[in-house]
């Protein structure tokens, strides 16, 4: 078994031990809002392995499009967000969120140099959509 593996597999029983506790005390009311932080974050940090786990894609699949990579970046960023919250975000896993935003900034920065200039003017992203029943404009 890999150091991974192993890391997974005590992951998941971590989880598997506090999902009856979870369970009880939300369907009594009794689990308290730090409580549920603090599983959201043990959660946020399965997810991370099993993510690491699967390892990054084949070589031979089809990339990731921007659209899906920055979804998939907000999905993380919101499991960073639960991990902070609940205080089981370590420096150096911070330091690696940063390092990704880092690169993920740039990797839009290219992008968007490569799109051509907006037809739309800021006037016309300012100006509210007239009411279905509004005389038109002269």
């Amino acid at each position: 078994m890999t150091p991974e593996t192993a890391e997974l597999i005590t992951s998941l029983g971590s989880v598997h031990r506090a999902v009856p506790t979870v369970v009880r005390e939300l369907a009594t009311g009794t689990m308290p809002p730090e409580r549920q932080r603090q599983f959201a974050g043990l959660l946020a940090e399965l997810a991370d392995v099993v993510a690491a786990h699967a390892g990054e894609p084949a070589a031979s699949e089809t990339p990731m499009a921007l659209a899906d990579r920055l979804a998939l970046s907000g999905r993380q960023l919101m499991a960073v967000g639960a991990r902070l919250r609940a205080g089981t975000m370590s420096r150096d896993r911070l330091q690696e969120v940063s390092g990704w935003l880092a690169a993920l900034g740039d990797v839009v920065g290219l992008y968007a140099e490569q799109l051509p200039a907006s037809p739309v003017t800021p006037k016309q992203v300012n100006q509210p959509e007239p009411p279905p029943d509004a005389p038109p404009e002269a």
